[in-house]
């Protein structure tokens, strides 16, 4: 088993209890930034990134575009992917790092 959380271990009902909602037909991953390790999530089908696991109403849309990380305030590269099987290691969130975001939540233990 990889150390590296897969979308699939995502709680998606404890999401909507927390307003995770979007657009009906959700698709979560989460990613981290490669700079300084701040964790996010993105739901993956209209490309919202949510902000801040403690708030699930601030996010973005990165339709072809990116944003800047709230920890390190460096733009997150969008010239490889964040998420999924083709996602550079850099991006790639562990259980050790999930633990000790405002994400940990999401993950059941």
């Amino acid at each position: 088993m990889s150390d590296c959380v897969q979308e699939e271990e995502i709680d998606y009902e404890e999401v909507y209890r927390r307003g995770g909602h979007n657009c009906g037909d959700e698709d979560f991953a989460l990613f981290k930034c490669p700079f300084c390790n701040r964790v996010y999530m993105i739901e993956y089908e209209v490309d919202t990134v949510y902000l801040d696991g403690r708030d699930l109403s601030k996010r973005c849309s990165v339709f072809n575009s990116s944003f800047n990380c709230l920890g390190c305030g460096r733009q997150i590269p969008n010239d490889h992917p964040w998420i999924g099987k083709k996602a550079a290691a850099d991006f790639q969130v562990t259980r050790e790092q999930l633990a000790r975001s405002d994400w940990a939540w999401c993950v059941p233990h």
